[in-house]
């Protein structure tokens, strides 16, 4: 399986503007699919120029695809997705057609950090100090229920190797596909997320 995460690349364009209307519980539930707004969300980019398939926002979990990716995710009967209506506009305030909102509807799982190893990574800086990062992220299976797009606990996107394999094929644009061995994320995330 794999972690389809935002490659923070500076090129494409990312969005920071929305309607007024959306706050952070709002946000929540277009992203787990549990509301369907009634007008379009509007976004608007503030960084970057580039149109790419996945447009990435500065308010997680607001997340934006493109037509490509729609039509690749039913072509391929892909499960654990909807989309919702936004409009998009670039950085000049210019209408980008053919982007929906992208909400995840499989299941939320929780992360299994038994699994992980604790790896220590050198001092950022000169006078810095290493520090300790989880390595692999593992969920618990019996939670998931076979969706082709999920969660893990809370707004980890995963993805089966189908989808991944998709993506791949017609170079998807502004997505990173990481397997789940390979991902790393902070030890502190233990203060902050059920165990």
């Amino acid at each position: 399986m794999y972690y389809l995460d935002d490659p923070l690349a500076t090129r494409p364009l990312r969005l920071g503007e929305f309607s007024p209307w959306v706050n952070l519980e709002l946000a929540d539930k277009l992203f787990f699919g549990e509301e369907i707004p009634k007008n379009p969300v509007l976004m608007t980019a503030t960084m970057g120029g580039q149109v790419t398939d996945f447009l990435w926002t500065t308010f997680m979990p607001l997340l934006c695809v493109s037509n490509r990716v729609v039509t690749l995710l039913q072509e391929h009967h892909v499960t654990g997705w909807a989309t919702y209506s936004v409009e998009v506009h670039d950085r000049k305030k210019n209408f980008l057609p053919g982007y929906h909102g992208f909400a995840v509807t499989g299941a939320m799982c929780n992360r299994d950090r038994s699994r992980c190893r604790v790896i220590t990574k050198p001092a950022p800086t000169p006078t810095g100090r290493p520090y300790e990062m989880y390595k692999g992220l593992y969920f618990d299976e019996t939670q998931w229920d076979g969706s082709d797009i999920f969660l893990v606990y809370y707004y980890c996107i995963i993805t089966t190797e189908k989808v991944q394999r998709i993506f791949k094929k017609h170079k998807i644009t502004n997505a990173r596909m990481l397997p789940l061995a390979d991902v790393e994320y902070p030890i502190e995330v233990d203060k902050v997320e059920p165990y």
